[in-house]
This record gives structure tokens, C-alpha cells and sequence, in this order.
């Protein structure tokens, strides 16, 4: 899979699609891709096994679609990536399970603390992805953007289906916990 991804990089720096200095961040864009679809799939097979499919989607869509401007820990090789996100799913899936399948006080909380953290700290930059201080600010109000989003679906679930709201919060508080240990020093800095 290496040597593909590396080909294409190549290809898109002989056809002037990239310069020189771009090849890194597009095989780092390129493996988060191919790791991202695959992940999402063995992720979405292995979380029915413990809880409903609706739950196990809307918490990976969640999770996804946040970290996309976000960022937050990456671990340092493709085997513990994996291996946290497995971890991680299973402890979201758990807490979701413990919370209270209707309109709830911790949901709502949780969805509070866990956006206020992603404003103050969200996006995170690492060697890999070599954001300038422009790309951040531009980051940032994607950032904005996406949260406003996610909070407005995750109110009218709130009304609709709690239970998937809790998801939603829950997912929520996943990638402000991965902003804080990437912001803390854990994982590529």
C-alpha cells in the first residue's frame, strides 16, 4: 500500500499538480484516507458486535466528521492508531450505554464542557500536517463552523431521539478529549 500511495505522490509532483515541498503533507493526506475508509469500516463491523447499528454510525460519522477540522492526537504508527480507535469506540459505546436513554442533564453537560474545549483548543497542528498560522486561522473557523453544525443537529435530536443525541454528545466528548491530549503532548507533536 506504501509504494502505491508514494507512486501517486510522485505522479501528482511530475504533473505539476504539487510542489516539492507539498509531497509530504499529500502522503500523509493520502494514508489518512485509505487508513480513514478502512478504519471506519472494521470500526462500524467490530462496534455492532456491541451495540446497535444506528449508534455505532452516528458515533463514527460524529467522531469523523469533528476531527476533520480538529485534528487532535495522532498516535505515532498506523498499528496503535488502530488500536486506539478500537479503544476508544469501545469506552464511547460503553458510556453511551450508562447514560440515561432520554433527555438527560450529563448529555447536555457533556456537550457543554466538551464544546467550550474545542473552541479554546481546537485545531491542533503536528510535524505531519505543517499548518502555518494562516491555514490555522482559516482551521479554526472551520472548526467554528462544524461545531455550530453538530450542536444544532445534536439539539433537534435532543428532541427527536435522545438516545442518539447522547451519541452525538458523546462522540463530542471523544474529539475534545483527543484535542486536549494532542494540546497536552501526547501522541505526533
Amino acid at each position: 500500500m506504501d509504494k502505491l500511495l508514494e507512486s501517486i505522490t510522485q505522479k501528482f509532483l511530475r504533473e505539476n499538480l504539487i510542489d516539492e515541498d507539498q509531497t509530504e503533507w499529500l502522503l500523509y493526506s493520502l494514508e489518512c484516507r485509505v487508513m480513514n475508509i478502512g478504519g471506519f469500516c472494521i470500526l462500524i463491523a467490530l462496534g455492532v458486535l456491541i451495540a446497535p447499528f444506528p449508534q455505532v454510525l452516528l458515533l463514527n460519522l460524529g467522531l469523523a466528521f469533528l476531527r476533520k477540522r480538529t485534528n487532535g492526537l495522532h498516535m505515532p504508527t498506523k498499528l496503535s492508531c488502530f488500536a486506539f480507535s478500537l479503544l476508544c469506540e469501545y469506552v464511547c459505546l460503553c458510556l453511551i450505554h450508562f447514560l440515561d436513554s432520554g433527555k438527560s442533564f450529563p448529555s447536555i453537560a457533556l456537550l457543554v464542557v466538551s464544546s467550550a474545549l474545542i473552541l479554546w483548543l481546537a485545531p491542533c497542528n503536528n510535524k505531519a500536517i505543517h499548518l502555518s498560522q494562516i491555514e490555522l486561522q482559516e482551521a479554526r473557523k472551520g472548526v467554528h463552523i462544524r461545531l455550530a453544525v453538530y450542536l444544532l443537529i445534536s439539539l433537534i435530536l435532543f428532541e427527536l431521539t435522545p438516545l442518539l443525541a447522547n451519541t452525538l454528545a458523546v462522540a463530542e466528548v471523544a474529539v475534545a478529549l483527543l484535542v486536549l491530549l494532542a494540546r497536552l503532548g501526547v501522541g505526533i507533536q
